[in-house]
């Protein structure tokens, strides 16, 4: 069944159809809302609350793009819906100066790892989640997700400048992070 399928059966309320859907980027989707929240049950509860807005809004999907990445988009800005909701404070630091920013490190290059590290993908991720909020979902949206730090401002209201800062201190805590990691199992 092709998408354009699935969602049309969907949106006539077929069940067969939406667990299909549901089955099809459940498990994609988990890992997403696990990306942004503290803890396992913050994450499921983000991915139930995320599934019941795709459902929701199946009609606003116009096929102009492949079905996952809209369902992620809706994920996403419900997480961020969330995040505010609970009104959540980021930590921002104004005072520092945009021109200390003069470009950003790709994530490989920050970390510094290698193709010879024995730090797992799932490693990593551990560690990103217990980065504050602010610096957890600024690092998420822009290393993960891709997106720009002036789309990252315009989502979390803030400046670009913010978004860099909150990116490049997230960065700097991994690295640490990961050098504790690295002395404490000799990787």
């Amino acid at each position: 069944m092709t998408e354009a399928e699935l969602v049309e059966r969907c949106l006539k309320g077929l069940g067969s159809a939406q667990k299909q859907l549901y089955d099809r980027f459940s498990k994609q989707m988990l890992g997403v809302c696990y990306r942004y929240a503290a803890n396992r049950d913050d994450a499921y509860d983000l991915f139930q609350d995320g599934f019941i807005k795709v459902f929701e809004k199946l009609h606003m999907y116009n096929g102009k793009g492949p079905l996952g990445a809209w369902i992620r988009r809706t994920i996403v800005n419900n997480i961020l819906d969330e995040l505010r909701r609970q009104k959540r404070q980021m930590r921002y630091d104004d005072d520092f100066r945009a021109d200390f920013l003069t470009h950003h490190d790709g994530w490989d290059d920050s970390m510094e790892l290698d193709s010879e590290s024995s730090i797992s993908r799932e490693q990593i991720m551990d560690l990103v989640q217990t980065l504050p909020t602010g610096y957890r979902t600024v690092f998420n949206l822009y290393a993960v997700e891709e997106y720009s730090h002036k789309e990252i401002a315009d989502m979390l209201g803030i400046t670009e400048s913010t978004s860099k800062t909150q990116y490049r201190k997230a960065k700097g805590h991994l690295k640490k992070m990961i050098m504790e990691l690295r002395k404490t199992s000799d990787i």
